[in-house]
This record gives structure tokens, sequence and C-alpha cells, in this order.
């Protein structure tokens, strides 16, 4: 499970878990996903990862994994689509 920061925007965008028959994982730096944040969605490019470890435990644990994107560097999937369609 991952949530997305928006980082520009002072926001987060929680990941709903992955259907049962497709592999969960977390987006890479540089890969392009599309984020939905009131009511808007936009292409956005992923410019940090990471996670929570707690270390209190005596086992570690990871928490949630954190993906930073900026709302304002987004842009219009479909325009995401003419561009690339060239």
């Amino acid at each position: 499970m991952y949530q997305i920061v928006i980082v520009d925007e002072n926001a987060e965008v929680p990941v709903p878990g992955a259907r049962s028959d497709h592999q969960f994982r977390v987006p890479q730096i540089g890969e392009h996903i599309l984020v939905k944040w009131r009511g808007q969605t936009k292409v956005c490019e992923i410019e940090d990862v990471w996670t929570h470890v707690n270390l209190d435990q005596k086992q570690p644990y990871q928490g949630a994994v954190q993906v930073l994107v900026r709302w304002s560097k987004g842009i219009d999937p479909q325009l995401y689509i003419r561009r690339f369609k060239r």
C-alpha cells in the first residue's frame, strides 16, 4: 500500500488496494501516473519515493510508502496522450 503526496498542494491522496489478480507495486522515480484530486485528473511525474520504517519494535517493520508528485507540473491526460501519439 502507498499514498501519493502532492507536495505543492500539501495534500495526501490514499491509493486504494489492488485487485486480487493484479500485482501491486510502487512506481519508481521518473514514472508517470494518473492522479485524481479534487475532481481533476492529471498525469504527474514521480519525483521521489520513500517509506517509513518503524524501529521502535523488536522486529522493525515498514510503514506506508509515500510517492511524491507536484500538481503544478501535472498535465491533462488528453494532452499527454496527444503528445506521445505523434
